[in-house]
């Protein structure tokens, strides 16, 4: 009789293998089948060549999403069409990364959006020209921005544009400027100058330069051991030494000089204070001067007239002076 197999066995083993199977999303997928995302959408008006499904979306260079999908946005006018490209973003990897403990996170975009949050491509590589999209604050506070879409079912994010297409058609035109580069031309002239070159050293008498070079240096040599050379050098670091020592005397005298120069000046000074304080109008030897002088002045006056009296009478120095005429005179 065969063994049958329990219901009972059967039962825990499925039961085990659910425990594992919840343990290993648990441990290897929890994230992912946990996370929140949400998505977003931006409308690019320059080429996305190099942007593909999958690349990231980074925040100030922080990986918070990736693109989920690329889409045309067909416009009557075919030159104003558009690019959408659609983003999901880890709404709790984001809170981590910025820090920001926000409830809602539509109105906390909605801030950031104003504060000049944009999106824009960006290059994961410029040898591949993978890109990948930025968003980042590039836009001045409170500047006005239009939603090319409100009516998405995705909040959009505005773009901003990167320089990406400037950049590529200016390395475009500097490929095709190298590319009208004559290199043949330019090697062929290269060619020919070195022949020139090497024509030119051929023909040059390098041992005849090479011998007069030791000519030149033998003579050297024996000038520097002539001893009538040697002799005036000598001399003339003596004639130096006494030069040295003339200077630094005339240097002295003239500090010397400069000294007496200096203490004549003050003497100088002093004297004509001196003589200042002598001639001064209210000065009391100018006063006796002055007294001095008038007394000469009237003594003067009295010799004179006392002489030309003599002259008019000489026999007064006998007789004495008439009475009769001091009378007269009276």
């Amino acid at each position: 009789m065969k063994n049958k197999i329990s219901p009972a066995a059967i039962g825990m083993f499925v039961m085990a293998a659910s425990i594992i199977a919840v343990a290993a999303v648990m441990v290897f997928g929890a994230a992912k089948f946990f996370s929140r995302t949400e998505n977003f959408i931006s409308f690019f008006s320059e080429s996305v060549n190099g942007l593909d499904v999958g690349a990231p979306l980074k925040y100030k260079g922080v990986k918070i999403g990736k693109v989920e999908g690329i889409f045309i946005s067909s416009s009557k006018n075919i030159k104003e069409s558009s690019v959408s490209v659609v983003y999901s973003i880890d709404i709790d990897q984001l809170r981590r990364k910025t820090g920001t403990d926000f409830k809602d996170y539509s109105d906390w975009m909605d801030e950031q959006i104003a504060e000049g949050l944009r999106a824009k491509l960006n290059y994961q590589s410029i040898v591949t020209g993978m890109l990948y999209i930025e968003l980042d604050f590039i836009a001045d506070k409170g500047e006005k921005y239009d939603l090319k879409y409100g009516g998405t079912r995705f909040k959009e994010i505005p773009a901003a544009k990167s320089g990406l297409s400037e950049l590529a058609k200016g390395f475009e035109k500097t490929m095709a400027d190298v590319a009208k580069i004559d290199f043949a031309g330019i090697g062929q002239n290269v060619h020919s100058a070195i022949v020139k070159v090497n024509e030119k050293l051929d023909a040059i008498d390098a041992k005849a330069i090479s011998d007069n070079a030791v000519s030149a240096l033998k003579g050297v040599d024996d000038l520097v051991r002539n001893r009538d050379v040697a002799e005036a050098i000598k001399k003339l670091d003596v004639l130096l030494s006494d030069s040295d020592a003339l200077v630094n005397d005339a240097r002295a005298e003239l500090k010397n000089f400069s000294s007496s120069g200096a203490s004549l000046a003050a003497r100088l000074d002093e004297v004509l204070r001196n003589v200042n304080s002598v001639v001064a109008p209210q000065s009391p030897l100018r006063y006796q001067i002055a007294v001095l002088v008038k007394t000469m002045n009237d003594s003067m006056s009295y010799i004179s007239n006392f002489t030309d009296y003599l002259q008019r009478n000489p026999n007064s120095l006998l007789r004495g002076k008439d009475n009769s005429k001091r009378k007269q005179n009276n």
